[in-house]
């Protein structure tokens, strides 16, 4: 088969995807990307064939900020319901369908695999006859949300001669949902056809050398990130101000667009990186404080550790619930985040197995779920 994968151009989009799309080539298919300029030079060092599709992370990056920016005066959690729609069905899908069709025309994938916020895939696909499945990037996206979005990229559809599908075309066929099924999320009704998969962890870039990481040590290692986009310098620092005179010792990352030194200087327990591959790390720490995006979320959970959540944007509000809900760890709002309740909630985390025993169900429960290889294959039949 000749299998097209496409999403917007954000790591914390394309990573989920990336075991997938290696079982294809491990099966022996043809394999493409289309994202935007960073993530396909990420993506072809790892092997595949990319075609650049879409606006540039920094144009991504420039519109969203414009977006988020108009919606200011509403509360936090109030800013992702408005917002979705706006950054993924007015901002991205007509650049990405204008880059995306001439390669679905020249190429003609078999299928079309995109995550849930790329919505020019759908057209694309129809257009040259190919099925459409969207592969989820964590928990689900509200119905009102995708409609939203689906309402503001209809005119696509209309231009290219075909009939607007609800939910932009989105769930019209099969829905491959690695959010694990014992974590609560909201209503689902609106996925149609579902297939379960295991989310593999893929760091997105090579192991690193961790010589610096005392794996000896019987000091508790906490993790402290807000990932790649939502990583305000400020909430950075007060979480590690918050954690770093606890009894512990703390790795914190800035993201890749933050220089280290931006948190100021640090005590000896505190180390400070760009970036560290979490699939090296997590197995080392005993708790974890983000952002609640869904990378980090479903991969502390992976590693059976009990987490933080101090959602910023986007779908971390809805983690933080379903992490408050679970009993796999804690939630603060902007609103409830001071140093005072982190550090709180952290001691918490540390001392109260309750935490760290509903997060290893947790990951056993994700252990079963099908391989990225056992999909592959059905998804071939």
């Amino acid at each position: 088969m000749k299998v097209l994968f496409t999403a917007v151009d954000a790591w914390g989009h394309v990573n989920p995807m990336v075991p997938l799309a290696r079982a294809f080539v491990a099966r022996g298919d043809e394999v493409m990307w289309g994202s935007g300029a960073a993530s396909c030079e990420r993506l072809a060092r790892d092997g595949f064939a990319v075609a650049q599709c879409g606006l540039s992370e920094q144009e991504f990056a420039v519109g969203r900020g414009r977006i988020l920016a108009s919606l200011a005066e509403l509360p936090p959690p109030e800013r992702p319901k408005v917002g979705f729609g706006k950054i993924f069905g007015g901002l991205l899908p007509g650049p990405m369908l204008n880059d995306l069709l001439p390669v679905v025309q020249d190429w003609k994938p078999d299928l079309v695999i995109s995550e849930p916020a790329e919505l020019a895939a759908p057209i694309a696909a129809a257009l040259v006859g190919a099925r459409s499945i969207t592969h989820s990037w964590g928990i689900a996206l509200p119905e009102q949300r995708v409609s939203d979005a689906s309402d503001l990229v209809a005119a696509l559809w209309s231009e290219h001669g075909l009939e607007p599908r609800p939910l932009g075309g989105k769930f019209d066929e099969l829905y491959i949902d690695v959010f694990p099924p014992s974590l609560p999320q909201g209503p689902t009704g609106h996925f149609g056809e579902v297939q379960r998969m295991r989310l593999d962890v893929f760091a997105g870039a090579p192991h690193e050398d961790l010589a610096w990481l005392d794996t000896s040590s019987d000091v508790p290692l906490v993790y402290v990130t807000f990932g790649t986009v939502f990583n305000d310098v400020a909430a950075v620092g007060q979480a590690v101000e918050a954690v770093r005179d606890l009894p512990v010792r703390v790795v914190v990352t800035t993201g890749p667009n933050n220089d280290p030194s931006v948190i100021g200087p640090q005590p000896e327990n505190v180390y400070v990186a760009r970036y560290v591959p979490q699939d090296q790390l997590l197995p080392h720490c005993a708790a974890v404080v983000s952002h609640g995006g869904s990378g980090t979320f479903l991969a502390s959970l992976i590693a059976g550790l009990p987490q933080l959540c101090l959602p910023q944007g986007a779908d971390q509000f809805l983690n933080g619930e379903a992490c408050a809900k679970s009993g796999t760890g804690l939630a603060l709002e902007p609103g409830e985040a001071t140093i005072e309740s982190i550090r709180a909630a952290v001691k918490r985390l540390l001392t109260e197995d309750a935490f760290r025993q509903a997060a290893r169900q947790i990951s056993t429960d994700i252990a079963t779920m099908p391989s990225p290889a056992d999909v592959a294959e059905i998804l071939a039949r």
